[in-house]
């Protein structure tokens, strides 16, 4: 008996959790308004105030300073500058908001189109403050372009000798001539810093001699053949992978000992060793 009022009580319970509806006159449902205005209501201030964030002039970036540039041509680099913080982001802004600025990004820009010993990119409220340090030159790289290269064998920029200034720096540095004229871009390589220092050393001990020189010739096609131009005319091949000390000591040897006249001469190679030849 109480089994069977078991089961009673449990399809009575079942039958009175069911929804009962007529299947030809069923209740239409409403739309819940209140939420749904809330919603709505929600979206569109926060998108009232994110534009406000984004595109309000008090919070855009309206003074840039830029300190340290030398030789580095002052209006192209504001340039570079000014389209960065022009960009549009979203369609509707710009990156000179101070949300949508990236100090990285706009550092990333200008090294891709200067080369620097150092760059700082920071901003502060509506100030931008960027500080230069140029990569100190060391001499001049000649192809079918004349070019400023560093210490470390890096292509700077490209020389401009109608500007006065450049062509005072031009006046004293060493020019490197090559022969291939193999086309560089402003931040290549085009030497290694070893390499730079060989040649200075071996500029050294021709200035110790006594021996002028206009200009130092390279084949970058053929190891480290190298050559230097006399002021009299004659060209020096060295080995800039060589022992310097030892082919300055067997050049002077060969001046000293076998040439009476060195204007009569088209060539010394001091390459090999022991071996020296001229004509």
């Amino acid at each position: 008996m109480s089994r069977r009022d078991f089961f009673r009580h449990a399809e009575r319970r079942q039958y009175r959790t069911r929804d009962h509806e007529n299947p030809y006159f069923r209740r239409v449902k409403k739309i819940p308004w209140k939420a749904l205005s809330l919603f709505v209501g929600t979206t569109i201030v926060f998108l009232g105030f994110l534009t406000f964030l984004l595109a309000h002039p008090a919070l855009a970036i309206h003074e840039v300073q830029i300190d340290g540039l030398t030789h580095i041509d002052r209006e192209e680099f504001q340039t570079e500058v000014s389209a960065y913080l022009h960009e549009r982001v979203l369609l509707f802004f710009h990156r000179k908001n101070q949300f949508l600025f990236s100090d990285e990004d706009l550092r990333k820009k200008l090294e891709k189109k200067f080369t620097f010993a150092s760059l700082t990119v920071s901003q502060e409220g509506k100030k931008l403050s960027i500080h230069v340090e140029e990569r100190n030159s060391n001499l001049i790289w000649m192809t079918d372009q004349e070019y400023i290269v560093d210490v470390h064998g890096v292509v700077v920029r490209r020389l401009n000798r109608e500007d006065a200034a450049e062509a005072n720096l031009a006046s004293f540095l060493p020019s490197f001539y090559d022969i291939n004229k193999v086309p560089v871009t402003v931040g290549s390589t085009v030497l290694t810093e070893q390499e730079i220092e060989r040649v200075f050393a071996f500029h050294k001990i021709l200035s110790e001699q006594g021996i002028g020189f206009t200009q130092t010739r390279l084949n970058r096609l053929v190891g480290g053949w190298m050559s230097v131009v006399t002021q009299e005319g004659y060209e020096i091949y060295f080995d800039v992978t060589g022992d310097i000390e030892a082919q300055g000591e067997a050049l002077k040897m060969v001046l000293a000992e076998q040439i009476e006249d060195p204007g009569d001469l088209e060539y010394i190679d001091v390459r090999f060793g022991d071996h020296v030849y001229f004509k």
